[in-house]
């Protein structure tokens, strides 16, 4: 017989999952136009949600886009000539005004650069003091900084051109959060052509544990929901080993649909769940949902909450 404890619990935690799928959560781009903004959230949600191809700037504006994944709400930002060396730079007051109107709440701001760069481009410098200017230090608690093109990068040159890419990056947002804030921002390589980085590592999967542990807790339980049914969690007594995906000729973004997580990155999204729903998810809770037949907890199964139990289920205690 299923335990009434158990099924109290299960139907608490059920609540509290709902409670977050009736939620939203906005990303904020910052970065040039071209450089691959849209196609990388594009790869992370696996689906068209940021118009891709526009590669000739030519006025500064904020565009803000609308969807929906799973019955979750969600906005994506842009802020395109920001990041670019147009003639028309010297309008910081209008563009910060746009900001200021286009942008009510923000769970995580998107610094995105090429890693193939050899320097911060003086207008992504710019960029970053504008950003800074409009939302202070705090904005930079809540960001990733996430480095495109790394397929164009070798595989001997891979570790040194992420370490010093982002310790440039963030010398530039030192001057305005402190070194304790910029020290702690992450950096991501990501590629929107092959699945791996040069290191032969999935990147989709290191993408997506960061955006998720850096958003603010009043959107990070929607995103959760939103992605939870594409998440892949190896068993504890796999090792997946990753080979290099060839660049595809001509070059095309990728489609996603699943997200591979290794152990330790399923780990990551476990404990980041607990602490956004506010729950302590036991193998005891987990194999209740999954054992009942009938009731509130065999319910479950189905649909995004169903997902959700089966990620917990995979990960274990």
């Amino acid at each position: 017989m299923f335990n009434s404890n158990l099924e109290e619990e299960v139907k608490r935690i059920s609540e509290k999952f709902e409670i977050e799928k009736n939620k939203n959560f906005t990303f904020l781009l910052i970065g040039r136009t071209g450089v691959g903004k849209s196609s990388t959230v594009n790869s992370l949600m696996a689906e068209k949600v940021a118009p891709v191809g526009d590669y000739r700037p030519t006025t500064m504006s904020v565009e803000s886009y609308e969807g929906e994944i799973a019955g979750v709400e969600f906005t994506i930002i842009d802020t395109p000539g920001l990041c670019d060396d147009l003639e028309e730079k010297g309008n910081d007051y209008d563009y910060l005004e746009q900001i200021r109107v286009n942008v009510e709440r923000i769970d995580l701001m998107w610094f995105i650069t090429a890693l193939d760069d050899a320097r911060v481009r003086s207008d992504e410098i710019r960029g970053i003091k504008i950003i800074s200017d409009v939302f202070g230090s705090k904005i930079w608690e809540q960001s990733i900084i996430v480095f495109t093109c790394a397929d164009k990068v070798s595989s001997v040159k891979y570790p040194e051109a992420l370490r010093i890419r982002t310790e440039l990056i963030r010398e530039q947002i030192t001057k305005y959060a402190g070194v304790k804030i910029s020290n702690n921002i992450p950096s991501v390589a990501v590629s929107n052509v092959q699945e791996t980085t040069p290191d032969g590592e999935r990147w989709i999967g290191e993408l997506y544990i960061q955006v998720y542990t850096r958003m603010a807790r009043e959107g990070a339980g929607a995103f959760f929901t939103s992605t939870v049914g594409r998440i892949q969690a190896p068993k504890p007594s796999e090792k997946i080993v990753y080979v290099p995906t060839p660049s595809p000729e001509p070059a095309k973004q990728l489609t996603y649909s699943p997200i591979y997580l290794n152990e330790r990155q399923a780990e990551v999204v476990k404990k980041r769940t607990e602490e956004v729903i506010g729950i302590t998810v036991t193998s005891a809770v987990v194999g209740a949902a999954f054992g009942s037949v009938a009731g509130p907890a065999g319910a479950l199964v189905g649909g995004l909450l169903g997902a959700a139990w089966g990620f917990f289920r995979s990960v274990g205690r």
